[in-house]
């Protein structure tokens, strides 16, 4: 019996040895060498240089660094802009696509492309659409009366540009994962709320919304992480300008470590990204675990 359950363990181990090796390789050991690389001075650009400790150095320079905490400001502005309309639209477009019409399953298929398509893609995409006397954008805006728009190289238009594009890619996620909680949920509660007389807005308002946020603060939580991260759309629509004004973290991230080549201060700054992010995941795990606790009182 021993003998049988050494030999199904060693098995097993054999069979996992070569997950764990490509982990190690792609995962552990590059974040391990990330965090060797914060705390030295490595000019990229001179590679047989020693990579010499400068202890917290790194750290201290990003975190007192005016790029740095724009770059974050304005990552926080952009999750704002995009998340909260990705949320009011996401339900909105749920509760429409959950009715049972004709030829809604082909309606919420539809729906679910631009989340389907590379963010390279989309960006390339709205870039044309973005165009300043080109764009099909201007052009139907022109149609009543609105003069050409710079979209994405006015300092005051780009971040808004970029959160179009975003939001039109994503608001499918919502819709999506809210559609699924929708279908789901028991109909006894909103049978008992059509023999009260109540309205619809009421039977959202306390009866289905408060059901429905464990999933929202859920799906706000995959999509802030992935807000956080942002890069492909705005490196194709504006690069991070102009006059930085779309600069955000992963860019700040890029520019330092490829622009610059100062590798130790792009690593910190990574690491610093990966504390903020944490942070995050905490508090949406703290909102969630309220949000079910009120729920099962």
């Amino acid at each position: 019996m021993n003998h049988t359950v050494s030999r199904d363990r060693r098995i097993a181990l054999v069979f996992l040895l070569p997950a764990v090796v490509i982990l190690f390789v792609t995962t552990i050991y590059p974040m391990l060498y990330a965090l060797w690389l914060s705390f030295r001075s490595y000019d990229l650009s001179k590679p047989f240089i020693p990579r010499v400790f400068v202890g917290v150095a790194n750290y201290v320079e990003v975190l007192s660094s005016q790029a740095f905490l724009h770059a974050l400001l304005t990552t926080f502005k952009l999750m704002a802009m995009t998340l909260s309309v990705q949320v009011v639209l996401g339900v909105g477009i749920a509760l429409l696509v959950t009715q049972k019409l004709p030829g809604m399953a082909v309606v919420r298929t539809l729906l679910l492309i631009p989340m389907m398509i590379s963010p390279v893609i989309v960006g390339l995409v709205w870039l044309f659409l973005y165009f300043p006397e080109l764009g099909y954008l201007n052009y139907f805006l022109s149609l009543v009366g609105i003069g050409p728009i710079a979209w994405i190289t006015s300092t005051g238009w780009a971040l808004t540009a970029i959160a179009i594009a975003d939001i039109w890619q994503w608001t499918p996620f919502f819709m999506m994962g809210t559609a699924a909680a929708l279908q789901s949920l028991s109909p006894e509660p909103y049978e008992a709320a059509r023999i009260d007389g109540n309205s619809r807005f009421d039977v959202f308002r306390y009866i289905t919304l408060p059901q429905l946020k464990p999933v929202i603060i859920s799906l706000l939580f995959l999509r802030a992480i992935d807000a956080f991260k942002i890069y492909d759309i705005i490196f194709v629509l504006t690069k991070g300008g102009p006059a930085d004004a779309t600069e955000v973290i992963s860019l700040y991230i890029y520019r330092q470590s490829f622009t610059f080549w100062r590798m130790g201060v792009g690593a910190a700054a990574s690491f610093v990204s990966l504390i903020i992010i944490t942070i995050l995941i905490t508090f949406f795990f703290k909102s969630l675990q309220r949000s079910q606790a009120a729920l099962a009182r």
